[in-house]
């Protein structure tokens, strides 16, 4: 049965990963200038903020995949869910798109964005390249670069680092004064990204202290690392659990823990148990933070997806692409919570094995942590089914039951004031709130499952009237708590002017409970399905913005718990009237978008070139460009179309008229004697990232016809009948000798054959001459290592890169008989370590250029889609047009925003298109098909007008757009609702 498309990609990640796991030996990082050291520091143990242990608990987002009108909203979401940082890149692209031409206005304000994070009280992480991979057109690099000669990324290169240091200096003063040492959000910055050769604070060449030159030369001065700290789906690992070795310099902590992955639309409740489970680990084992990449996707709009998605960037993550909540953001926030309840001893302890008394012959394991604060134990059900796990501790008896995968933090010994301390606490504490002098801890578990709590106080303690009562010994307190099914119950003691009040709640309703805040006074919600914005009137009025998802059945009533004993409750009214809906309130308009196949058309003010030019050489950004070039035929027959560099998707016009469609090599057409004006479209689905990628970017993922163009005579011929020896071993300055292949058995280009092994091989192949056609060239497009080539027992060319096509060119002997190639290859590829079969040596199949195949010159390029927004050009589509070239197609709808308390998340169908792109009122939404399981595109709230909206579709192969709809995805769609307290 074949693996899901989710799980191979895993496994593909996992294994290309390899290589620089290795380097993340090095996890180590620069300290903070001394300037900064107040503000944010670290020792061995953890990280230290304005002097205080902090367990960092950070979100990967990217604001370039959100409207910067949503920022402050998706951020409320993940502070909401107990994050207390947000890990940001800075996508070159994103702010330089033109040489030279900076944006850092609207949607890419970098300023506002850290601004808002600060505003909401969190920190933030900044990555700053000049890579970022993150599924990111080019990884991050701008078009403009590509066409950079002897240019070298991310190495010791003068030509790179020249336009790298423009475009830091025009970053990092931005990120620098947003440090936290002057007021602002920036607690670490990373610098590149997933090297091969560098993290941490490894500076293996020239080109890494340059970075930490250029860097602190602008100002930063909070710590910083290079590539990143222990990435993977499963950071804290399946055998090394101990995170916190006693040579460590610096605490552990994560910068890319991948939650679910990026193929994905959404996530179960399984992701949220597994992630949850590999969250506790970290916690349990030493670590001091992590980051979730991703807790928020977001969208890749325009034209910025790479090539493995297209719009959606969801990434399954826990704030979900519309802004929607997940089962494994309820999870992500019982972890954060607790994490961040106890930072004091998780940000200073070390492993103990004190505790493994307190179980005896059980599966479970038990760890722990100690430190001055405290002390946590953590018992480890790592089997399926639920699993018994009876404590008896400091006169506590309980029988607790642990799911499959559990891990229980159990607390014990810490003060929850100066004046009490928590001895035990045999249940789930969900997180504590300090609300002036009143300290309220909730903890959450199953109806009619046991909790007990110890706690002792200086003075004497004594039962608040009102709630539940805790038994009294002395100064000594023990609760014997029960969970409600449908509220949550309090017990409150008071010792002095200090009052603990614990919230028991069921699992539902631990979800459902919020720690919040407005003008410095802290408030614990249950009910809500999310709480926004908190507003504190005058005389204690508080008034909560929440929400209710339209999937969501069941609507709690909210309780309020402020400071003192004293409890709240409130009802948030229903929003009458069904959910609203939308439809295309005019006819279906067209415009071809495929002016220039006409014959007449005027592309003098187009680039000009001789060879083809790639897609963005004349500045264009989008995926889209128009080739147009005269070809001269002489003979009738079948023709077909190669270039030596391109990708993507192609159409091709002769005269105006359509004549095939589809990938470079399979461009196959017939065509008449004489002069024909040939027009190609050309368009792709997204550069690739680049990951792991050191070199000269001309190179790699060229899109659209690029270098020598040659039109065949007849299908593209091939060289079929290699052959393949075994060479001995060979030293540099050996001389070759083509050995006897008589007894050879015959080699199939592409596939590796029994005896095809790691070394050195030989490969020959007879090319016979017939029919009077002579070669001009052979083209190797897949050498896989390095390589000599003899033609007719003569060496014509040698190629020393991986993968590079080798045109080698013929000079004929003879016109008559047969032309032998012979290829000798260092294989590195073969092997028992070729898990793909692929083959040690000729990689792609060797192609032959004849002398009647004629070149295809004095070409011009354009790019883009063309001009939507001009009327000229928009008919209405009449009911059985058909069309077979790129079009544009334009209709409105209607959405009612305003008072109405109901906020759908509106999406936009593809249903019958090709490929293509959707624009809402100007507004690029992106490209379509999905990669992810859904089958249409977000339609981002703050770029909907109240009103009439305008949507044009941009088709590639111009299919109708009957089947399109615009509805609201029903498990994101939400109500808004006001809950006044008094």
């Amino acid at each position: 049965m074949m693996k899901s498309l989710k799980t191979i990609l895993l496994v593909i990640a996992f294994c290309s990963c390899t290589q620089w796991l290795k380097a993340q030996v090095n996890d180590h990082i620069f300290p903070a200038a001394a300037e900064a050291r107040k503000y944010i520091d670290f020792d061995s143990r953890g990280f230290l903020i304005n002097g205080k242990r902090t367990f960092l608990v950070s979100a990967g987002m990217e604001y370039a995949r959100i409207p910067h009108q949503l920022w402050y909203d998706r951020l409320l979401r993940l502070k909401r869910d107990g994050f207390n940082c947000v890990e940001i890149y800075t996508f070159w692209n994103f702010h330089e798109p033109q040489e030279g031409r900076f944006d850092f206005i609207g949607d890419h304000d970098l300023d506002a964005f850290l601004k808002t994070v600060k505003q909401l009280g969190m920190y933030c992480i900044v990555r700053v390249g000049p890579y970022y991979c993150a599924e990111w057109d080019s990884g991050g690099y701008p078009l403009w670069l590509r066409f950079k000669d002897n240019m070298i990324v991310r190495s010791p290169n003068a030509e790179f680092e020249k336009y790298m240091d423009r475009f830091f200096d025009k970053l990092i003063p931005i990120v620098s004064n947003n440090q936290i040492n002057k007021g602002g959000s920036v607690i670490l910055v990373q610098l590149e990204n997933e090297h091969p050769a560098a993290w941490g604070t490894n500076i293996p060449n020239d080109y890494f202290k340059h970075l930490q030159d250029k860097a602190l030369s602008l100002g930063i001065k909070v710590p910083y690392f290079f590539s990143g700290l222990h990435h993977g789906s499963d950071p804290a690992g399946t055998k090394k659990l101990s995170l916190d070795e006693p040579n460590r310099p610096n605490p552990w902590f994560s910068t890319e823990f991948w939650s679910v992955w990026y193929n994905v639309y959404g996530s179960t409740q399984k992701d949220a148990d597994t992630y949850g489970r590999r969250t506790w680990k970290i916690i349990a084992h030493g670590g001091n933070g992590y980051n979730y990449y991703m807790a928020h996707g977001g969208t890749n709009f325009g034209y910025t997806n790479n090539n493995e998605n297209a719009a959606s960037y969801d990434y399954g993550a826990a704030v979900g692409q519309t802004g929607d909540l997940r089962p494994i953001y309820y999870q992500f926030k019982r972890n954060a919570l607790f994490a961040r309840g106890f930072e004091a001893i998780l940000e200073n302890s070390v492993a103990t094995d004190a505790y493994k008394q307190l179980l005896s012959d059980t599966a479970i394991v038990v760890t722990a942590r100690h430190s001055d604060a405290g002390d946590i134990v953590f018992f480890d059900h790592k089997s399926t089914g639920d699993a018994a796990l009876p404590l008896s501790v400091g006169g506590l008896s309980a029988t607790l039951t642990l799911g499959a995968g559990e891990i229980l933090p159990v607390v014990h010994n810490f003060k929850l004031t100066d004046d009490i301390t928590l001895n035990w606490a045999l249940t789930r504490i969900l997180g504590i709130s300090r609300q002036g002098n009143t300290t309220t801890m909730v903890i959450y578990g199953q109806t009619g499952s046991p909790a007990e709590l110890q706690l002792s106080a200086r003075g004497r303690p004594v039962n608040v009237s009102g709630s539940n009562p805790v038994m009294v010994n002395g100064n000594e307190v023990v609760v014997r708590a029960a969970f409600d099914a449908n509220r949550p119950l309090t017990y409150a003691f008071k010792a002095g002017a200090e009052t603990i009040r614990i919230i028991t709640v069921n699992p539902a309703l631990a979800d459902r409970t919020w720690f919040v805040a407005d003008q410095n006074r802290n408030y614990v919600v249950t009910g809500p399905e999310y709480v926004g914005a908190v507003h504190t009137g005058a005389h204690g009025k508080v008034t909560l913005d929440t929400e209710h998802f339209w999937a969501q059945k069941e609507l709690y009533p909210t309780w309020l718990f402020a400071e003192g004993y004293s409890k709240m409750t409130g009802v948030a009214k229903a929003i009458a009237g069904g959910y609203p809906q939308s439809k295309f309130t005019g006819s279906w308009q067209a415009k071809s978008a495929s002016v220039a196949t006409a014959v007449n058309f005027d592309d003098s003010h187009w680039k000009k070139s001789e060879k083809a030019l790639e897609m963005g050489a004349d500045g264009d950004l989008t995926a889209n460009a128009w080739y147009r070039a005269t070809i001269a035929v002489k003979t009738a027959g079948t023709y077909k179309l190669e270039a030596s560099k391109g990708g993507g998707r192609f159409i091709v016009f002769i005269d105006g008229k359509k004549m095939v469609s589809g990938a470079i090599n399979e461009l196959q057409f017939g065509l008449t004697p004489g002069r024909h004006l040939m027009t190609i479209y050309a368009a792709h689905d997204g550069r690739d990232k680049l990951y792991n990628f050191i070199g000269n970017l001309q190179d790699m993922d060229t899109k659209g016809l690029a270098g020598e163009v040659i039109l065949h005579r007849g299908p593209t011929a091939l060289v079929d009948n290699w052959k393949m020896v075994a060479a001995a071993d060979y030293k540099e300055n050996d001389q070759l000798v083509i050995p006897a292949f008589d007894q050879a058995a015959p080699y199939q280009v592409g596939r590796r054959e029994p005896g095809e092994k790691r070394g050195y091989l030989w490969y020959q192949a007879q090319v016979p001459l017939t029919d009077g056609r002579i070669p001009r060239f052979f083209t190797f497009r897949g050498i896989a290592e390095k390589a000599v080539v003899f033609i007719d027992g003569k060496e014509v060319a040698r190629q020393t890169q991986r993968n590079k096509p080798l045109i080698v060119p013929y000079d004929p002997v003879s016109q008559n008989g047969a032309v032998t190639l012979s290829v000798f290859v260092e294989s590195k590829a073969g092997g028992g370590n070729n898990r793909n079969n692929v083959a040690a040596g000729l990689s792609r199949p060797v192609e032959i250029i004849y002398r009647d195949d004629q070149p295809v010159t004095g070409w011009r390029l354009q790019g883009g889609p063309g001009d939507m927004s001009l009327a000229k050009g928009w008919q209405a589509m009449d009911t059985a047009a058909q069309f077979d070239r790129p079009y544009f197609f334009k209709n409105t709808f209607t959405v009612h925003k305003g008072a109405a308390q109901k906020q759908p998340m509106w999406r936009i169908t593809f249903d019958g298109l090709s490929h293509g792109f959707i624009f809402i009122n100007g507004h690029n939404i992106g490209g379509y098909p999905e990669r992810v399981p859904i089958k249409s595109l977000y339609i981002p709230e703050s770029w909907l007008k109240d009103g009439e909206n305008t949507v044009v579709i941009y088709d590639e192969y111009g299919n109708r757009p009957d089947k399109v709809q615009i509805a609201p995805e029903a498990v994101a769609s939400r109500d808004q609702q006001v809950v006044d307290f008094k």
